[in-house]
């Protein structure tokens, strides 16, 4: 009854597309580079302590994930206090940024 066609594109127009994708992409990471370069060293350092508290928090999910939940609460807690500082230290990245 009903046929469904799938249109695929060439080779050449798909390396095409990849080239301007993959030139888009280092565009924009070389131009965060350049804005991330002129940011003050203050606002840097909190940048530095959010991404280690997501770090820390990342550790502790595939630690529960290989070991066991044993002690739930203790995870939970360790969890959630670094996400925690981690909004609480983006809300004060934000505050200065301003």
């Amino acid at each position: 009854m009903f046929e469904l066609r799938l249109n695929r594109p060439s080779s050449v127009q798909f390396s095409g597309a990849m080239a301007s994708t993959a030139k888009d992409a280092q565009d924009l990471f070389s131009a965060m580079r350049s804005a991330y370069s002129k940011t003050p060293t203050r606002l840097k350092i909190i940048d530095v302590y959010v991404i280690y508290g997501l770090i820390t928090a990342l550790i502790q999910v595939v630690y529960m994930a290989m070991v066991g939940t044993f002690p739930f609460n203790a995870f939970l807690s360790g969890v959630l206090s670094c996400i925690g500082t981690s909004v609480l230290g983006g809300i004060f990245l934000n505050l200065l940024s301003e």
